[in-house]
C-alpha cells in the first residue's frame, strides 16, 4: 500500500513540474517606428530544461517562419528570407525562460500577428504578439534644381500623407552649406521672424490647404547667385524626424546681370577710353579752352562715373548687397566733383559752378562716403540700443550734415563768397571726431572711446598754439598729428564688435577719408602751372584707371559668383583702396608743389600767403 502511494505522489510531482508552464507575451499590441528595432516579448515564469526544447516564431497570417530554436541552438538557415539577419534570439536568456525575439530594421511589411510557440517533450504553450502599426515619416523632394538669377523657383518637400498636420511639430528649411535658417514652421505657425536676413520677403510656404496635404515645399523668389547651394527640409513629428535635401545649381546670369556687364563695358569703352582720348587731344591743342573742349571734359567725367554709379545700384538691387553697393555707388558719384575740381579746364567754368565745385568737392565726397559706408552700423546701433542712444544717433547725424548744408547754403546764397580751405579741413576733423567717438562708445563702450575725442581736442589746441610756425615746420607738425589720429582711428575700428568683413571695409573707408582730410591742407596750390602735367596724369588716372578697376572688379565678381554660387571678395576691399591710391596721388602732387614753392621762393610775402592755407581765418 505504501509503495502505491509513493508512486502516485511521484506522478503528481512530474505533472506539476512539466505541465504547469504558461507562455507570456506583451500586454497589448506593439507600435513600432519605421526603420527602428523592436523586441517581441515571449517568456515563461519557470525555466524549462533545454533538452528537447523547441521555440518557434511564425507569422499567423502567412505561416511564415520567422525564427527557430531547436536542439539547443538557433537555426537561422530555416528562416524566411525576409527575416534573415533581422530576427535574433537572446541566446543567453533561453536557459532562463526568455524566448523573446529582436526584430531589426522594421519595414511596413512587418506589421501583423506573430506567434511564439514553445514545445517540450511533455507539453507546449504559445502566445500571440501583434505589431499594430508601423509609424513612418517619409519626406521626399527633388534633389537638384537648375535655376537662373532673377527667377522664382520651388524647392520641393512632401511629407507622407498618413501623417496628419496636427502630428507635425516642426518643419525647417536651412541652407546647410552656410548654416542659414531660411524658413520655419512650428506648432501650426510660420515663424518669419527667424528667417535669415538674406531671405527676408523672398521665401514662403504654400497655402494652408497644401500644408494639410503634407506639401511643405518652399517658394524662393528672385533667385540670386548667392542662393546657389544645398538646402535641407527637416520634418519633426514626435520622436520621428526625417529630411530631404535640394540643391540649387547651374545658376546663370540673369537679364539684369547681362545688362550690368554691358553697361560696364560701355562705361569703360565709351565713357573712359573714347571720351578720354578726345579730352586728351583737346588738351594737346594749345590747351583749348573752347566750349567744345569744356563739353568733352565734362562728358569725360560725367559719363563713366554716372554709368558705374547706376551699375552698382542695379547690382545691389539684384543681389541684395545694399551696404556694399551703396558704398561703391557713392564712390563713383562723389568722384565727379573731385575730378572736375582737378580738371585742367576748371578755369573755363562759369564763376558760380566753379566756386561750387571748388568749395564743396572734398566736403561732399567726405560726407557721401561717410554716410554710405557707415549706414549699416548706424542702423545696427539704432535698433540695438535704448531710446536715449537713438536720440544721440540722430543728433550725431545732424552734426555731421549741418556743416555741409551750411556751406552749400553759403555758396548758393552768396555766390561771391570764398570759403576758407582751413575751415573745410576743420569740418572734416570735427566729423571724424564725432564718427569715431560715437561708434566707439556705441559698439565697444571702452575707455578708449572716451579718451580718443579728448585726445583730438588736444590736437586742435596744438594747431592753434603752433600758428606762429610757418611753412614746412607747421606742415610737418600737422602731418605728424594726422598720422597719430589715423593710427588711433584704425586701431579703434579693428576693435569694434562687428563682423570681420564689415570691419575691414570700414578700415579701408577711414583710410580714404583720412587722405581726403589731408588734401584740404594743400588745396590752394592745385592750379599752379608748374604742376599742369602732373594734374593731367592724375586726372586721367581718375577718369580712366579707377573707372576701369571698378568695371573689371564688378564684372569678374558677377561671372565668378554665377559660376561658383558664392561671393569671392567684398568689393569695398578693392575699390576703397583704389580710391585711396587715386586721392593719395593727388595729395602727393599737392605736397610736391608746396615743397617746390617753399624751397624756391625768396619772397617773404609769398611765403606768408602759402602758410595762410594752414591757419584759420582771423588767426
Amino acid at each position: 500500500m505504501g509503495t502505491v502511494l509513493k508512486m502516485y505522489f511521484y506522478l503528481l510531482l512530474i505533472v506539476f513540474i512539466c505541465d504547469g508552464f504558461n507562455v507570456h507575451g506583451p500586454p497589448g499590441p506593439l507600435i513600432v517606428q519605421l526603420g527602428d528595432s523592436v523586441m517581441l516579448p515571449c517568456f515563461v515564469e519557470t525555466p524549462l530544461p533545454l533538452e528537447d526544447l523547441e521555440v518557434e516564431w511564425k507569422r499567423i497570417d502567412s505561416e511564415t517562419l520567422v525564427h527557430l530554436w531547436q536542439d539547443g541552438e538557433s537555426r537561422p538557415e530555416s528562416q524566411n528570407q525576409h527575416y534573415q539577419e533581422r530576427a535574433h534570439f537572446f541566446t543567453e536568456e533561453i536557459a532562463h525562460g526568455n524566448f523573446s525575439l529582436l526584430l531589426t530594421d522594421v519595414t511596413s511589411k512587418d506589421a501583423g500577428v506573430y506567434k511564439c510557440a514553445v514545445y517540450t517533450k511533455l507539453d507546449s504553450g504559445e502566445t500571440l504578439i501583434k505589431i499594430k502599426e508601423i509609424e513612418r515619416l517619409i519626406v521626399s523632394g527633388a534633389h537638384i534644381i537648375p535655376a537662373y538669377a532673377g527667377e522664382d523657383i520651388t524647392l520641393n518637400c512632401s511629407v507622407d500623407s498618413h501623417i496628419t498636420p496636427e502630428k507635425i511639430e516642426e518643419v525647417s528649411w536651412k541652407k546647410t552649406d552656410e548654416d542659414i535658417l531660411v524658413l520655419l514652421y512650428q506648432e501650426g505657425e510660420i515663424l518669419t521672424d527667424s528667417t535669415g536676413e538674406r531671405y527676408v520677403d523672398r521665401v514662403e510656404f504654400f497655402s494652408a490647404e497644401e500644408r494639410n496635404k503634407g506639401n511643405f515645399s518652399l517658394r524662393l523668389k528672385n533667385v540670386r547667385t548667392e542662393d546657389k547651394g544645398l538646402y535641407m527640409c527637416l520634418v519633426v513629428s514626435g520622436a520621428l524626424s526625417a529630411n530631404t535635401t535640394v540643391e540649387i545649381q547651374q545658376l546663370g546670369l540673369s537679364f539684369l546681370h547681362i545688362a550690368i556687364l554691358i553697361l560696364c563695358i560701355l562705361g569703360v569703352v565709351i565713357g573712359s577710353l573714347i571720351l578720354g582720348s578726345l579730352s586728351y587731344t583737346s588738351y594737346k591743342k594749345e590747351e583749348d579752352s573752347s566750349r567744345r573742349a569744356l563739353a568733352i571734359q565734362c562728358a569725360h567725367v560725367l559719363c563713366p562715373n554716372i554709368t558705374m554709379s547706376i551699375v552698382f545700384i542695379l547690382w545691389g538691387f539684384t543681389d541684395g548687397y545694399f551696404t556694399e553697393a551703396a558704398t561703391c555707388s557713392a564712390l563713383n558719384f562723389a568722384r565727379i566733383l573731385f575730378l572736375l575740381w582737378i580738371a585742367l579746364d576748371l578755369k573755363t567754368f562759369p564763376d558760380f559752378p566753379k566756386r561750387l565745385i571748388t568749395n564743396l568737392a572734398i566736403l561732399l565726397q567726405y560726407t557721401v562716403i561717410t554716410v554710405a559706408a557707415y549706414s549699416s552700423i548706424f542702423v545696427d546701433i539704432y535698433y540695438r540700443f535704448s531710446t536715449e542712444v537713438k536720440v544721440a544717433l540722430i543728433i550725431v547725424l545732424l552734426l555731421l550734415l549741418i556743416p555741409l548744408l551750411g556751406l552749400i547754403a553759403v555758396v548758393c546764397c552768396k555766390r561771391t563768397t570764398e570759403i576758407d580751405t582751413f575751415r573745410i579741413y576743420m569740418i572734416t576733423e570735427l566729423s571724424d571726431i564725432l564718427r569715431i567717438s560715437f561708434f566707439t562708445l556705441g559698439l565697444q563702450r571702452s575707455v578708449i572711446g572716451a579718451l580718443f575725442p579728448l585726445f583730438i581736442v588736444v590736437l586742435f589746441y596744438f594747431h592753434a598754439f603752433f600758428t606762429f610756425l610757418r611753412d614746412l615746420f607747421l606742415i610737418l607738425l600737422l602731418l605728424l598729428l594726422e598720422f597719430g589720429r589715423a593710427s588711433g582711428s584704425i586701431y579703434i575700428h579693428y576693435n569694434l564688435d562687428i563682423d570681420v568683413k564689415e570691419r575691414d571695409a570700414l578700415v579701408c573707408g577711414t583710410v580714404f577719408l583720412q587722405v581726403l582730410s589731408l588734401v584740404t591742407l594743400f588745396t590752394r596750390l592745385k592750379d599752379s602751372k608748374a604742376t599742369q602735367r602732373g594734374h593731367l596724369v592724375v586726372f586721367m588716372f581718375g577718369t580712366v584707371g579707377v573707372v576701369f578697376v571698378n568695371a573689371v572688379v564688378l564684372s569678374v565678381e558677377l561671372i565668378l559668383t554665377a559660376r561658383n554660387g558664392e561671393r569671392t571678395v567684398d568689393l569695398r576691399l578693392i575699390l576703397l583702396p583704389t580710391e585711396s591710391v587715386f586721392a593719395a596721388c593727388y595729395l602727393a602732387l599737392l605736397i610736391s608743389t608746396f615743397c617746390k614753392f617753399t624751397s624756391c621762393s625768396s619772397d617773404e610775402h609769398e611765403l606768408e600767403n602759402l602758410a595762410s592755407v594752414l591757419q584759420p581765418s582771423g588767426s
